[in-house]
């Protein structure tokens, strides 16, 4: 943790996985589904990311996959329940926006699901999702219906500098 009390923000290894998979375990209502669950394993096992550290110890994650030379997709976040809140998020979307632009992408997109899916939510459930993403600048762009069984898909964007 920095002398500010921010977290620290480092890229993702491979000793991070189990860390990231009590994460994720953290939060049943997100995380609910065994294959959602179990792809989000395989991404912070395969794919490139960020974690947030608070006194050394990973409290967040994100993975990221480069689609095309200027677009990148978020593919999965999480912040530890008990830490949710306290600004971990947004440091880790604003390193890896800082990131990104600096190689040259121009666009960030992330799946969540959309505002127009009939389910029923808790009240930190998707709309405060789409309202993390929305207040780091990122607009609905399309609802993606029948991408997942169970629930109706947003993509957002974001454009970088």
């Amino acid at each position: 943790m920095t002398a500010a009390g921010h977290p620290t923000i480092r890229s993702l290894r491979a000793d991070d996985a189990e860390t990231c998979d009590r994460i994720i375990a953290s939060l049943p209502y997100h995380f609910g589904d065994e294959d959602g669950r179990r792809q989000c394993a395989r991404a912070v096992r395969a794919q490139p990311g960020l974690v947030a550290l608070l006194d050394d110890m990973v409290v967040g994650f994100l993975t990221v996959q480069r689609h095309f030379d200027h677009a990148a997709e978020i593919t999965w976040m999480a912040v530890h329940a008990s830490r949710r809140h306290h600004g971990i998020g947004r440091a880790l979307v604003d390193r890896l926006c800082h990131d990104l632009a600096g190689e040259g992408c121009r666009l960030l997109l992330v799946l969540t699901v959309s505002p127009s899916d009939p389910g029923e939510e808790p009240p930190d459930g998707y709309q405060a999702t789409r309202a993390f993403y929305q207040a780091m600048g990122f607009v609905l762009a399309r609802d993606l219906p029948g991408l997942w069984e169970g629930d109706t898909a947003v993509l957002l964007v974001r454009q970088l500098p």
